[in-house]
């Protein structure tokens, strides 16, 4: 508006009101500027900042928030006509962008103004772990679980059950734990927790229990020794000191190598109370020489020697009882000597020579027994069973020795047929 003033006085009035509607106003107003944020860690807000825009017919401003890789989308995240905005964005500890853009009242929108980020504090706590899981080891009660993804490290709890009260036992940056601490024996419930970077800490997991098998073996038994006897070997030790001890093993074996170097063989050993510290060790003595051990047996089955592969070896060597006078072949009757169990003696049973007995040309009139005398060096007689007869129980042998017997056949002119022969072994009595 020009105003030239030739005469007189001039009174003007001017109005001006922008044209608003969608159909005139075809103009974005322009980006925000001087956009800025903060963040407060302590409170987990942001602050954003900009410039007013000059634009009369503004109608205000749009916020928006993106994830870092993301694209801002089509909502807002808040409308105002101020020129700050406070958003709590997620405690997550990511960063995240803010622009401003400008609206009018037609409805134009500005572009974005430039980005800007924060860093949010991280108070999200990782998944909580599943796939809980125990098994008893050597050292301990191992708990196991599956992997947290954004898991920095875990924490293990225990309880006497799964509904007790629950206590910090260890931390591990792995994905299983081993209780050293366990109790053997002994029943225990575990919850696991997942932590990330920022020490945020998940809910605790499903319980899973457990209990930590006795994999202690017993002490070595020690101050073994081996006496040769006449019915093989008297085997004695120490009173092994494990207080959960349930028995004692005692093996014996063959020598293998030469005297240099020699190995123990040990066959199947024999079963002995953990409350005796001696075993008689029946064995035909005929002159070999043999070694043994003793293990110890817990409760559990742990066994000292099959966990250490160490024990005492003591070799010994055995009385020769084998008779002077050797058993000729070709004897007609069979012969099977069992060592006496009580006081019923040494059973002996043969056959061959028994009337209608197939493979017998005749029967014998009559049959007798004999068992060596080693102080006379010979067999003598010591019982005398008629036809038919075919057991004979000897209750005058001695215990804890070994007994060699020999049995004839009555021929019908009063000879003896070859003997047939064999032995029993007693082990003291009880």
């Amino acid at each position: 508006m020009d105003y030239v003033n030739w005469t007189g006085s001039a009174n003007i009035k001017f109005g001006y009101a922008p044209t608003t509607s969608a159909t005139a106003d075809k103009v974005k107003p322009l980006p925000p500027v001087g956009a800025s944020a903060s963040y407060d860690k302590t409170t987990g807000k942001a602050k954003l900042g900009w410039t007013k825009n000059n634009e009369m017919d503004l109608a205000g401003y749009r916020v928006y928030r993106r994830l870092k890789g993301a694209a801002f989308g089509s909502t807002p995240l808040a409308t105002t006509t101020s020129t700050s905005y406070t958003d709590t964005p997620p405690a997550s500890g990511e960063v995240y962008y803010y622009e401003v853009r400008a609206h009018d009242r037609a409805g134009n929108v500005s572009a974005g103004s430039a980005d800007q980020a924060v860093v949010s504090a991280d108070r999200t706590a990782p998944a909580v772990p599943t796939g809980l899981s125990s098994a008893a080891e050597s050292n301990g009660l191992r708990v196991r679980w599956s992997a947290v993804d954004g898991a920095a490290s875990y924490r293990v709890y225990r309880a006497a059950t799964a509904q007790g009260t629950y206590t910090l036992v260890g931390s591990t940056g792995q994905v299983s734990y081993t209780d050293t601490s366990a109790a053997e024996d002994v029943s225990y419930s575990y919850r696991v927790t997942a932590l990330d970077t920022a020490g945020n800490e998940s809910a605790r997991s499903a319980a899973v229990s457990g209990t930590r098998r006795d994999l202690t073996p017993p002490s070595a038994v020690s101050g073994v020794t081996v006496v040769p006897t006449e019915y093989g070997f008297a085997v004695s030790w120490d009173a092994n000191p494990t207080p959960d001890l349930a028995s004692y093993v005692v093996r014996r074996g063959e020598l293998w190598g030469d005297d240099d170097e020699k190995m123990c063989s040990l066959y199947p050993g024999y079963y002995v109370s953990a409350d005796t510290t001696s075993y008689a060790y029946t064995t035909v003595p005929d002159g070999e020489e043999s070694c043994f051990i003793v293990d110890a047996v817990d409760d559990a089955g742990n066994s000292a020697f099959q966990w250490t592969g160490e024990a005492q070896i003591v070799t010994a060597t055995e009385f020769d009882m084998t008779p002077s006078v050797a058993t000729p072949d070709g004897s007609p009757l069979r012969l099977e000597a069992s060592a006496a169990e009580g006081a019923e003696g040494n059973r002996l049973t043969w056959s061959g020579l028994a009337a209608g007995e197939e493979g017998s040309s005749a029967p014998a009139l009559g049959f007798r027994v004999y068992r060596w005398n080693p102080a006379t060096a010979a067999y003598e007689k010591i019982h005398e069973a008629p036809a038919g007869a075919f057991e004979y129980l000897d209750t005058g042998a001695r215990r804890g020795t070994t007994s060699y017997y020999w049995v004839t056949g009555v021929n019908s002119d009063g000879t003896e047929t070859l003997p047939a022969g064999d032995w029993a072994v007693t082990a003291p009595a009880a």
